[in-house]
């Protein structure tokens, strides 16, 4: 049974019936939402409700958060250039067309989280219950992981120049409306998401709480951050550490999370809250979700049929034609013979009579954990550990294969793109890798690509997205990213 919300409104992000027009209606994040004053645990509960209810609308991670890093790589595109993901994957945005809500959301969020810290930051010392314990630990990987997606998409790579440059503004107190902030660079940002994510781990519990956020969802964002800032041993340490926690037996204050296996690996997406999921947002047929909008609906072919798998991902992952992942995704040959792929990562649960546009949204699964590990372990030059927790991922797929010999990181990262393609990551692993994106297949055939957004690094502009324009009137201390 999936646990229904009480939810708080969402913002009313509106599109066009071609999903082409971008025109949106949102608010700067110098605005407020209407709050009821925080005054008891319930209502702090009630509030994280609501917050969850923003991460997955179809404008965060109900789609947009989702697939942006996946149709600005090479593994997926945008099924024909009017679609709703097509201006992303195209490239095709500047200061006065990019969309608000990958800003917008994540400060909705932010704001809220901010909120329910200052309720449980103004009881006495001390006193606080379990139950409040928990949620400020699930009020501050809220706001850390907010702030995380806010960087990645608006600031330049860690690595890149060791957090310099210009990031976004932290915010960590309660809203105020006629606060006009500046940006901080990425550094600070990830100090912020880090030290958020460390007092977190503390405070959570490590039960299941399905469809929130419990201790091992912020341990596994946690060595996510340390990894994105170049802190390959806390990455590795926390990444491993979790693992084996999380494998220990379940009890009732504790969750049990394990790969899933082989055998199961092409059922188990049409499944709620399994033992390889930390952190999934809850959908359901009865209650208002990213409907039609979200990944799901944009990934299926008989729904809005927006996003399609590449002849580049195709061919990666066609290297091993026994792999399990090859069984989650369906085929369609058109009347010209022309194939497409789609991903069935997001099929909604077929035994509740669930399709697509009910999808419950994975955030956080173990797989990326392992590898993790492995990336980490590789940067670490300890190759026994990135043998061992690279092929938990490779054996997986197919028990008759494994990795030997000395693991590269261009190795762990190809495993990344088979295992992690359409949940995220795609762009964002490749820019702080300092890697290349070539989208060299027949399927990226729209005329609208240049050569510019074929082939690229992290020295292209559009690896970063434009301020929305919406921002930049209200608030005069924003500044805009170069290149726009």
């Amino acid at each position: 049974m999936k646990n229904i919300f009480s939810m708080a409104a969402a913002a009313s992000i509106l599109f066009s019936g071609c999903g082409n027009s971008w025109l949106e209606k949102a608010q700067p994040s110098t605005s407020t939402d209407s709050e009821k004053a925080i005054t008891s645990p319930r209502d702090a509960q009630y509030a994280l409700n609501g917050i969850y209810d923003i991460l997955r609308g179809s404008d965060y991670y109900g789609a947009r958060m989702t697939y942006y890093a996946d149709v600005t790589g090479e593994d997926m595109l945008a099924n024909g250039d009017t679609k709703r993901a097509a201006k992303f994957y195209l490239f095709d945005y500047n200061k006065d067309n990019a969309p608000s809500s990958l800003w917008y959301q994540p400060y909705r969020a932010i704001r809220n989280a901010n909120g329910i810290l200052d309720y449980v930051n103004s009881q006495p010392e001390g006193s606080l219950s379990a139950e409040l314990n928990d949620v400020k630990g699930q009020a501050l990987t809220i706001r850390a992981m907010a702030h995380f997606d806010l960087v990645k998409v608006y600031g330049k790579p860690f690595t890149q120049d060791e957090g310099a440059s210009t990031g976004v503004p932290i915010e960590t107190a309660k809203h105020v409306p006629t606060n006009k902030p500046s940006r901080n660079t990425v550094k600070e940002v990830y100090a912020q998401v880090i030290s958020d994510l460390e007092a977190a781990s503390i405070l959570l519990s490590p039960a299941r709480n399905d469809g929130k956020i419990n201790k091992f969802a912020a341990d596994q964002l946690l060595a996510r951050a340390y990894l994105f800032t170049g802190q390959d041993l806390k990455a590795f340490n926390t990444a491993t550490k979790m693992i084996d926690a999380a494998a220990g037996v379940k009890t009732a204050t504790k969750g049990q999370y394990i790969l899933w296996k082989n055998d199961e690996y092409t059922s188990v997406w049409a499944k709620d809250f399994t033992n390889e999921i930390l952190f999934q947002l809850s959908v359901t047929k009865t209650e208002s979700g990213p409907g039609k909008e979200g990944v799901g609906n944009l990934f299926w072919r008989s729904g809005y049929n927006d996003i399609i798998l590449s002849g580049d991902y195709m061919a990666l992952l066609n290297q091993d034609a026994n792999d399990v992942r090859l069984k989650v995704i369906t085929k369609f040959t058109d009347s010209k013979k022309v194939d497409f792929y789609y991903s069935n990562k997001y099929p909604g649960n077929t035994a509740l009579g669930e399709n697509p546009e009910q999808a419950d949204i994975p955030v956080l699964r173990l797989s990326e954990a392992y590898l993790i590990a492995a990336e980490a372990a590789v940067k670490l030059g300890n190759n026994a550990d990135a043998l061992k927790y690279l092929n938990a991922i490779v054996t997986r797929a197919n028990p008759a294969k494994s990795v030997t010999g000395t693991v590269t990181l261009a190795r762990v990262m190809e495993e990344r793109r088979r295992e992690l393609v359409g949940e995220g990551h795609r762009l964002f692993d490749a820019m702080r890798n300092n890697l290349r994106i070539e989208r060299k297949s027949t399927s990226h055939s729209s005329p609208s690509l240049t050569a510019q957004t074929k082939s690229f690094d992290r020295t292209f502009s559009k690896i970063l997205m434009a301020v929305p324009r919406i921002e930049m009137d209200a608030n005069p201390n924003i500044t805009q990213n170069d290149g726009y």
